[in-house]
């Protein structure tokens, strides 16, 4: 865990970042043509001129270097390279993070940075005295981006001046030193339908959402102690006393025993830690494992999953991580045609896609477990990390509601933020602690819920450029969601150092409209029976009609009765060979492998369109008013799909030889010289927006 104690002197916490900078830095950055917005509470630390970035653009043909010349920026909140964008680069379709420009990443996301000093590299860290002759500065990101800065023209002395402000500020040694302690302004959250689970209210909500009353209540600590990573509040067996649930804890590692999350019918889902090590008898564990068969109503034992033995380690995860990685990020151009042949096999070769499948196959094995009827109980070492993997995804896998984004977003702050995954250690956010300690097992959820987005693209509200958004934004220190190890430490940042507590939920915070946009998924099919009770439904799939329109399982206007599932189970393809590459999340900051004009998002674009044109007609038909921008988007009467005239929408926006067809395949992360209007008509329409969208339609008028 980092450094957050509640009764520190204060005097000790007054060393954050501005007293940090002060020391060698304070004043030597000098003046510069490329001026620079600074986001509040950024202070700039180094600034050197005439630097330039090194950008590929090869084929198998040839090959060239582009150079952008500029000033390169080190703050306490990023590294920015500034330079002149032609009118053309102006004008792209991209995603556009309202903290970030361009060719920004924040200090946070650097994981290794490299010096090439007479045609030799080696590591820019603390340990290692930088050259003054550095010519090259090469920065690999944690997100699998990279960049490469060249100090030539930049004069004697300059690249090493650069490395040394990296060396001090890329790697805080302490948590206050991160730039979440310094953005404090003002928020007003804008979050509606997100349950945040920090409150008693919101795990007595969500235990009668589950109909699970009558074997579970919260437990509420009556103080807050600083080497807990348990929550204030969390659920536990009914029957048992504060007392005696607390006297069992101790026996386990981290105090955490048996915790619920979640119930369908009478089966509920678990989470446990492992017995400490210097308690031999499994006498204690026994005795909880009845505790938890006490709480279900059939008195079913429950199914124990040692997920120690089940899943890999979080050392081999981040061994596969940190191999992917090098394969995506190839150093060289030439690295990469090399590797180019023999590509499936190097991939193959990390493991990171074995252990995807794996995931999927425990998560589909203990939902088929609830789906019988037994309480499954997951468990694993310390009960904070691949309990969170196989738990969310066991939840998706059975409750169609955590599959909306507001739902999928409460998943996220039940089974991680709550209960304590700790991020801050799993992805070296403070610089000090072992190796060991770094997995980046968020990913890997993220990559397994891909794979269930890819297989059933229907099911889901969201979209990929979601998940991948979402991952870029755990190394992003203006929102505290990822920051930390635990609930307490967040609680103990905010009473001590006065933070302020923003979610990343707020989406609005960072992104405009339009991209928000692009965070649902125009397949995504909501029918009637997601409205239901996923929790408390136990009817077989024989029952009658008669019997599922009592019980409010049917929705008279809409669905026959053969249409209506008795639960909202997906059952995913889990073989290896089922599991594709996450190409959007890996693959997007390599030149060579970007689809020019082509790939999914042409796919996505064009169901958005034929969504919209839906939406128009049906307003139409009950008498509405269009305005003349929507009215181009609708086809003429004379267009069919076999037709050879074209509509005027794509006569003028088009979908296959006019202007939708300059977006690339990593489209909305790389630029793309798309005329932006044909966007705007599309994400400005609030008929367009799935139900219980992220976006309020009223900031869209």
């Amino acid at each position: 865990m980092s450094d957050l104690h509640p009764n520190r002197n204060r005097e000790s916490s007054e060393m954050n970042f501005t007293s940090y900078v002060k020391e060698d830095f304070g004043e030597q950055h000098s003046s510069s043509q490329y001026e620079m917005k600074f986001v509040p509470g950024e202070i700039e630390v180094a600034r050197v001129n005439n630097v330039n970035l090194f950008t590929t653009h090869c084929t198998k043909e040839n090959k060239n270097m582009d150079e952008k010349e500029g000033a390169l920026v080190i703050t306490n909140f990023r590294i920015c390279f500034l330079c002149k964008e032609s009118d053309q680069e102006e004008t792209t379709a991209n995603q556009k993070n309202m903290f970030l420009g361009k060719y920004d990443v924040t200090l946070s996301n650097v994981d290794k940075i490299v010096q090439l000093t007479d045609k030799k590299q080696r590591a820019v860290n603390p340990q290692i005295k930088n050259s003054s002759k550095i010519e090259t500065i090469k920065i690999v990101c944690k997100n699998f981006r990279y960049f490469t800065f060249g100090f030539k023209k930049a004069g004697i002395g300059k690249g090493k001046y650069i490395a040394d402000a990296l060396v001090k500020f890329a790697f805080p040694t302490k948590h206050n030193l991160l730039f979440l302690y310094n953005y404090k302004e003002k928020y007003y959250s804008s979050i509606r339908y997100v349950n945040m689970f920090d409150t008693k209210c919101d795990w007595v909500k969500e235990i009668k959402r589950c109909g699970a009353e009558s074997g579970w209540r919260v437990l509420t600590r009556d103080r807050m102690e600083i080497d807990s990573s348990l929550p204030m509040h969390y659920v536990v067996p009914r029957h048992l006393s504060d007392a005696e649930y607390v006297n069992i804890s101790k026996s386990f590692r981290n105090g955490r025993s048996a915790i619920w999350v979640w119930s369908m019918g009478n089966a509920n889902l678990v989470r446990m830690a492992e017995l400490k090590p210097e308690i031999a008898s499994s006498t204690i564990e026994n005795t909880l494992l009845e505790h938890v068969r006490k709480c279900d109503p059939s008195k079913k034992a429950p199914q124990l999953m040692e997920l120690s033995k089940l899943l890999p380690r979080i050392q081999e995860v981040n061994l596969a991580y940190l191999k992917l990685r090098k394969l995506c990020t190839p150093e060289t151009d030439s690295d990469f045609m090399a590797q180019d042949s023999r590509f499936q096999t190097l991939l193959e070769k990390t493991y990171w896609l074995l252990y995807v499948s794996v995931c999927l196959k425990q998560s589909v094995e203990a939902a088929k477990l609830l789906m019988m009827e037994r309480t499954v109980v997951l468990q694993e070492l310390n009960g904070r990390d691949m309990s969170c993997v196989i738990s969310s995804l066991v939840q998706l896998l059975l409750d169609s509601s955590f599959r909306t984004i507001n739902g999928f977003q409460t998943l996220i702050q039940k089974e991680w933020i709550c209960l304590g995954h700790p991020f801050s250690d799993r992805f070296g956010h403070v610089c000090g602690g072992t190796s060991d300690e770094q997995s980046p097992l968020f990913l890997l959820f993220l990559d397994c819920v891909w794979q269930l987005l890819n297989q059933f693209p229907e099911k889901f509200e969201f979209s990929q450029t979601f998940l991948t958004s979402l991952w870029d934004s755990v190394f992003l220190q203006i929102f505290d969601t990822f920051q930390f190890n635990c609930e307490t430490e967040r609680q103990i940042a905010q009473l001590n150092d006065r933070i302020v507590l923003r979610p990343v939920w707020d989406w609005g915070e960072q992104f405009n409209d339009k991209d928000i946009a692009l965070f649902t998924n125009p397949l995504y099919r909501k029918n009637a029976f997601d409205n239901l009770n996923v929790c408390n439904r136990t009817m077989s799939q024989n029952d009658s009609t008669e019997k599922k329109i009592a019980s409010g399982l049917m929705n008279e206007t809409t669905i026959p009765p053969s249409d209506i599932p008795t639960i909202s189970f997906i059952e995913p393809l889990c073989s290896l060979k089922d599991i594709e590459i996450w190409q959007q999340c890996y693959f997007r900051w390599i030149p060579f492998l970007e689809i020019k004009n082509g790939g999914f998002p042409h796919i996505d674009l064009f169901n958005r369109a034929v969504q919209n044109n839906i939406s128009l007609l049906q307003k139409l038909l009950l008498g509405g008013n269009i305005s003349s921008s929507e009215e181009k988007l609708l086809p003429s009467k004379e267009f069919t799909l076999n037709s050879k005239n074209k509509p005027e929408a794509l006569e003028e926006y088009g979908t296959d030889e006019s202007k939708m067809q300059f977006i690339n395949s990593f489209f909305p992360f790389t630029s793309n010289a798309m005329y932006t209007d044909f966007l705007d008509i599309l994400f400005t329409n609030e008929d367009f927006l799935c139900d219980g969208s992220i976006i309020d339609s009223t900031s869209l008028s």
